[in-house]
């Protein structure tokens, strides 16, 4: 998935975010929180600065899987700005 994603076009910059979080929600099932995080953080981040509102939902969506690992700090750093955007 990480080739797939480096191969998309800048111009697919929300397609990027979906497909990032669909990495997260991946590493979530593989016991990785960590990484989870930091790849729905990217996800976020790229969605909020091209205005993805549906892009922004998708990584909220992940916040009940994401709050079993709340006590990781970057996790919980996610769960943080999840809760600022609103």
């Amino acid at each position: 998935m990480d080739e797939g994603i480096a191969l998309l076009p800048a111009t697919r910059s929300k397609t990027r975010s979906v497909f990032l979080t669909y990495q997260a929600e991946t590493y979530l099932r593989d016991g990785e929180p960590e990484i989870a995080a930091a790849t729905a953080t990217r996800s976020l981040d790229l969605a909020s600065r091209v205005g993805a509102p549906r892009c922004v939902t998708m990584v909220r969506d992940l916040e009940p899987e994401l709050s079993r690992y709340a006590h990781t700090a970057s996790v919980g750093e996610l769960l943080e700005r999840l809760r600022a955007v609103g």
